[in-house]
């Protein structure tokens, strides 16, 4: 069946859905079990940035779509038809320091939350020729920076609950997603985000102020100041939270508008 078909047949409504729940915002703790790492930036040391690409979460997320689950053949992503059919959003993701997910609680924890480099060997190829050649072995060495396991990171989701188990990362390691559901309001004017934001959902507002940070498959900006339409949320403690409402023509499944 060709892609275009299993589009339409989607669209149609006869997709499969999960135990979603349409419109529902949720606070969302996501603590990894094994030496998690991504690499954000390379040159001899593959080093993460700071945060998880929400791309990643939303893909780590939405596995009861088949479609966007699939073996291709080329390097071309799809992520602007994923994302088209995506039922469940999330922001990008902000480590916790001293807290990890146990049991399905959220407990203090002293191990997880710290980077370690672990290396590597490689050869080039000129190196290849040069060791053949001469009966040398002088290795390459490499290193990437991982995160230690119980590492846990924070996020919003948007649009119904995930799953309580997911695979994330260059490695697919397991990790563990609790889910606290808040209550919110819909608002238009100048906020502050209480998440990173990345840069493809700022489509439909004005970004006032911001860092920007590197990160793929598009630039995340921090401590951001945005002019658009945005969700207010309080959990069951009172707190306030404001997420930006991403763009409805990038998200097209989403059920939130």
């Amino acid at each position: 069946m060709s892609r275009s078909r299993l589009k339409r047949l989607y669209h149609l409504g006869k997709r499969r859905v999960d135990s979603l729940e349409d419109g529902k915002v949720y606070l969302a703790y996501l603590t990894i079990h094994d030496f998690f790492f991504y690499v954000s930036k390379e040159l001899k040391v593959g080093l993460p940035q700071r945060y998880i690409s929400n791309t990643a979460l939303m893909y780590a997320l939405n596995t009861h779509i088949s479609l966007v689950h699939r073996v291709v053949s080329g390097l071309k992503p799809y992520y602007k038809d994923d994302f088209k059919l995506f039922t469940i959003y999330a922001t990008p993701a902000v480590p916790v320091s001293a807290s990890a997910l146990l049991g399905g609680k959220l407990v203090r924890n002293e191990f997880g939350g710290s980077l370690v480099k672990i290396t590597y060997n490689s050869v080039g190829e000129s190196l290849a020729f040069a060791m053949e050649k001469e009966g040398i072995n002088v290795p390459k060495i490499g290193a990437y920076y991982r995160y230690t396991p119980l590492t846990t990171f924070k996020f919003y989701v948007l649009g119904g609950r995930g799953p309580s188990v997911i695979r994330i990362g260059k490695k697919y390691v397991p990790a563990r997603v609790s889910y606290r559901e808040l209550s919110y309001v819909k608002k238009r004017g100048v906020f502050r985000c209480s998440h990173p934001v990345s840069l493809q959902d700022l489509k439909n507002s004005k970004l006032l102020s911001g860092i920007p940070l590197p990160a793929l498959p598009y630039p995340i900006i921090e401590d951001a100041v945005i002019e658009g339409e945005y969700l207010e949320c309080k959990g069951d403690r009172g707190e306030c939270h404001l997420i930006l409402l991403p763009p409805k023509e990038v998200y097209e499944s989403l059920q939130i508008f």
